[in-house]
């Protein structure tokens, strides 16, 4: 397999598919893509993505994008990497319903809000900076904790085990906690307990460590 992921490898979309390759041990080529190169807008890239974006997942033939298309993906293909649970199991239709319900959250929750943030107070054009702004999504980062917070109440995962529901909100976390200002999980106990567990994982520390 090759993974085309961002040049910036602390990327979450990136991110989190590293991170779920490692959990399940599978090999894999990470080719790199420089964006601001104009690398993803190739025409031989746009054969992979027409959309003209990272990630990609080359599997033989198969070319895949959309970073939640990829994790489940990898979570069908490799089932004893427990990423994602069997359909032969009592609950499993539910908690996988669960699963990419929070897969959405980082996706359209977490990711749209720190997006926003970013161009609140780094845009280089001085129109687009905005204090409102910036505070209108750390409102709306809080608020997607606040789902999280209460999710942990009721277990260690945010879905039973260990799953993709974890690996991708704590690299959106992960992101979080290197870009703002102040430590956005602070206020939030459960979500601190639970990011100083994943991040402790092996697999974690081999794809975020600089």
């Amino acid at each position: 397999m090759k993974l085309y992921g961002s040049a910036n490898d602390k990327s979450f979309n990136t991110l989190k598919i590293r991170f779920a390759l490692e959990e399940i041990g599978a090999p894999y080529e990470l080719v790199s893509v420089d964006l601001a190169k104009g690398e993803s807008r190739t025409a031989d890239f746009k054969r992979l993505n027409p959309h003209g974006k990272v990630p990609v997942l080359l599997d033989g033939d198969f070319a895949l994008p959309e970073s939640d298309a990829i994790l489940w993906y990898l979570g069908e293909k490799y089932p004893d990497a427990n990423l994602l649970p069997r359909l032969d199991g009592d609950g499993a239709l539910q908690a996988r319903a669960q699963i990419l319900r929070f897969l959405d959250i980082a996706s359209t929750a977490f990711y749209p809000a720190y997006s926003d943030w970013w161009t609140a107070t780094n845009s280089d054009d001085p129109a687009k900076r905005s204090d409102v702004a910036a505070d209108s999504a750390l409102v709306k980062v809080k608020r997607a904790l606040d789902v999280l917070e209460a999710t942990l109440a009721s277990g260690e995962h945010l879905v039973g085990g260990f799953s993709l529901a974890d690996v991708a909100n704590v690299s959106i976390v992960f992101v979080l906690k290197r870009r703002l200002q102040l430590d956005p999980i602070a206020g939030h106990e459960r979500v601190r307990a639970w990011y100083q567990r994943v991040t402790a994982r092996p697999t974690w520390q081999s794809v975020a460590s600089d």
